[in-house]
């Protein structure tokens, strides 16, 4: 293993191998290596030769008393060694002793074998070997000057001039033929051809080299990321590289060698393409246009700066991905402000669009003219949507509102202002009376059916109308749109809501006095929360009498004075009490506060007397009604027959079955309960069966004209006989004349409410009565 090392160490310092290098600097590093290689193998051959022969000529000369053999081998053997020292710290320097070492060499067998032409020759031999070594490891330089002077020792030789010799006692030694042949052979058939070897080897990996770092550099241009192009001085494609032809479009480089930069790039627009200034290096940042498709690419001009030779190295960065996605920006941004305009479903105006028309209109046409504003609404388009899907419903709207717009006249605009409101903003009218003549026009026109997926689907359709600019409307003639709106949509619940009475032919329409009626529905809404908390509420009582005229008891009707507002009938506060969800409020407190009276009644010895309290819709969907109702007449220390709870038929009608289940509840707790306006609501008489009822009170719109209207008479015969049938009780309300009392008391009927037997009357007027036991007979 050592023989080993020391032979790869021995070998490391012969070949003196260069590492891997990139560039000028690297080449030249790796000739310097192969060059001192190159000196190595020659002083290692030398070496071995002069350190051989000289040990011989030593001994030999010594012995024989030869000592100018022994000089001169001496001086030459001096002279390598020199060289050997040098080679590591100053190749050059070790270079040129060897070169000294040759020509002393040559020059000692020149003077020492005149004797022997041939062996003379061998100085010359020499000599002329000494411009090879010069030129593989000096200069070509001193290699021609070495040329040069060896001209002169051939022009003396060819002249047969003999050098003078050195006296052959002092020189000659037996073997001087032996150590001649041995150096040339040794010199000139080892150390020679190996150096030449070793240089062709070297060259051959500086090559190598040379080619790997060719390949690294056409890597690194081929993948920068910049496009870029090299050009002569003259603006002529070299080279581009990959991004470059990518960006080109193309994939043939060789097509672009030689072509003026000015054939692919020019200035300008896309269609305006002029040819590029001669000054065009110093522009950059400046956009220019690549190519000459129908969508040539935009660059911009990066970098420019010059290589060696003379070339220019261009690098360009790519704009059209930004360009295109600015145009992709700028065209996202105007279809986001067309669909902020747009319906997108029916193509109409939206809301915003339309409010700030009726703005503008408004404030031109102030105190001029009159525009009518409809609103259509289709009341079943969410019910359309649920049997067709989303997109039969938009199928549905689409082809309502294109019969609609070939129905409507010039310099009418519709719009889209809610999923199911179409508005109309109708040309000048003169007054309220021609628009909604226009419209009632114009709803006859309208269909009320339409396809859907095959199939004929039914519109149900409301209509609602506002006048811009009138007079009669009760309000300034400036007005924003979007209150033109709301007032407009407030028209549509005229025409559709059972709390609002004033409707114009199924039209309804905001004007002055519908107005009023809803700017004051909504004061009632707003002030109903503050009325059941700070008692402004209260309870009078209607008095119930049998046939016999005796007191059965009381129906508790809640009346309210507000402050703010004045006396407000039930009719009023009851559907907004249901429209705001504080119905159930106002039954807790209604049935507290009677629940509360009775048993004061209780007290004064009125034990027989009952109150009957009305219950909502919405207070049959409570489902803790019964617990609630216990509670309160528990509280008060009632028994539950003592109050009698009434509902009417479209209560019951809404939700028949969680109706049904309340009822039964309630009867199973002991309570007594009626069906309230009998007659007026929508449930059949067959479903009364079912109720669990103890009472029905007849309404008393049965009985008016009567006795006398024989088609109302045959109804109230037929209720009550029904109800004699079910074995339910009978209350006839509104009796107001004697004739009415007379025929109820003659059908059998067992309970009578009205202004002929008493008034409703505060709780007090009744306690009074109680006490002294002067109750109207």
């Amino acid at each position: 293993m050592l023989l080993v090392s020391h032979v790869r160490r021995w070998r490391a310092w012969l070949l003196n191998s260069a590492g891997p290098g990139v560039g000028a600097s690297a080449d030249a590093a790796t000739t310097d290596a192969v060059q001192l290689s190159v000196l190595r193998v020659v002083l290692l051959i030398s070496v071995l030769l002069c350190g051989a022969l000289s040990l011989h000529v030593a001994i030999s000369g010594l012995v024989q008393g030869r000592w100018m053999a022994v000089g001169i081998m001496s001086a030459v053997m001096l002279l390598v060694l020199l060289a050997v020292r040098n080679s590591g710290v100053e190749p050059r320097r070790g270079a040129a002793l060897l070169v000294a070492a040759i020509y002393t060499s040559s020059v000692g067998i020149l003077v020492s074998t005149g004797w022997s032409p041939v062996l003379s020759s061998m100085g010359y031999v020499f000599a002329y070997a000494a411009p090879l070594v010069a030129g593989l490891l000096l200069s070509w330089r001193l290699a021609l000057a070495l040329m040069l002077l060896n001209t002169i020792g051939f022009a003396l030789a060819s002249s047969g001039l003999v050098w003078p010799q050195l006296p052959q006692e002092w020189v000659r030694l037996p073997a001087a033929s032996f150590y001649i042949h041995t150096g040339v052979y040794a010199f000139f058939n080892v150390a020679l051809p190996l150096a030449v070897y070793r240089l062709s080897a070297g060259m051959r990996a500086s090559q190598a080299e040379l080619r790997r770092s060719l390949q690294l550099s056409e890597d690194v241009f081929q993948a920068v990321s910049a496009p870029t192009l090299v050009c002569t001085g003259d603006d002529r494609i070299l080279r581009a590289n990959m991004r470059f032809m990518q960006m080109l479009d193309s994939a043939e480089e060789a097509a672009l060698v030689g072509q003026p930069v000015a054939r692919i790039l020019h200035q300008g627009d896309r269609q305006a393409r002029e040819l590029m200034p001669a000054g065009w290096r110093t522009g950059i940042g400046r956009r220019w246009w690549l190519g000459h498709s129908v969508e040539p690419r935009a660059v911009v001009l990066r970098s420019c700066r010059q290589a060696a030779a003379g070339l220019w190295v261009y690098s360009f960065e790519d704009e059209t991905p930004l360009l295109r996605a600015q145009s992709d920006l700028a065209e996202s941004m105007r279809r986001e402000r067309q669909a902020s305009r747009v319906d997108p479903v029916t193509g109409l105006p939206n809301r915003l669009r339309c409010s700030r028309l009726l703005s503008h209109l408004s404030r031109r046409d102030a105190g001029q003219r009159c525009r009518a504003l409809l609103t259509i609404r289709i009341n079943n388009l969410r019910q359309l949507n649920a049997r067709f899907g989303v997109d039969g419903g938009d199928q549905a709207l689409r082809s309502f509102v294109q019969s609609l717009l070939r129905q409507l006249p010039g310099g009418c605009v519709a719009a889209r202002v809610r999923a199911s409101v179409i508005a109309v903003v109708w040309h000048p009218v003169d007054q309220e009376v021609q628009a909604l003549a226009h419209v009632q026009a114009l709803r006859e026109a309208l269909p009320v059916q339409t396809w859907i997926d095959g199939q004929l689907a039914a519109l149900d359709l409301s209509f609602g109308l506002v006048c811009l600019g009138h007079e009669g409307a009760g309000m300034s003639a400036v007005v924003d749109g979007a209150e033109w709106l709301r007032r407009s949509e407030l028209a549509l619940d005229l025409a559709t809501d059972p709390r609002w009475r004033l409707r114009f032919d199924g039209i309804g329409m905001f004007n002055a006095q519908t107005g009023a009626q809803v700017n004051r529905a909504m004061a009632i809404e707003a002030a109903l929360p503050h009325a059941l908390s700070h008692g402004e509420l209260h309870l009078i009582f209607q008095p119930k009498f049998d046939r016999s005229q005796s007191l059965l008891g009381f129906e508790a009707l809640a009346r309210w004075r507000s402050g703010s507002i004045g006396d407000i009938s039930p009719v009023d506060f009851i559907p907004a009490a249901e429209a705001s969800g504080l119905i159930t409020q106002l039954t807790d407190w209604a049935m507290d506060a009677a629940c509360a009276q009775l048993a004061r009644w209780h007290t004064q010895g009125a034990h027989a007397l009952t109150v009957a309290v009305n219950l909502s819709a919405h207070d049959l969907e409570r489902a803790d009604l019964c617990e609630r109702v216990l509670a309160t007449v528990r509280r008060h220390g009632l028994a539950p027959a003592a109050l009698q709870l009434e509902v009417t038929e479209s209560a019951l009608a809404q939700r028949e079955d969680a109706a049904l289940e309340q009822l039964r509840h309630l009867r199973a707790a002991g309570f007594s309960l009626a069906v309230d306006d009998f007659g007026t609501g929508y449930s059949s008489l067959a479903k009364m069966v079912d109720l669990p009822l103890d009472v029905i009170k007849i309404d008393r719109s049965f009985l008016r004209d009567c006795p006398g209207d024989a088609r109302r008479e045959r109804v109230v015969r037929s209720i009550v006989m029904l109800a004699h049938g079910l074995k339910l009780e009978v209350i006839a309300e509104g009796v107001e004349t004697p004739l009415q009392q007379s025929f109820l008391h003659a059908l059998g009927v067992q309970g009578l409410q009205g202004y002929l037997l008493g008034r409703p009357e505060p709780a007090a007027h009744w306690s009074a009565l109680i006490a002294s036991d002067t109750l109207p007979a």
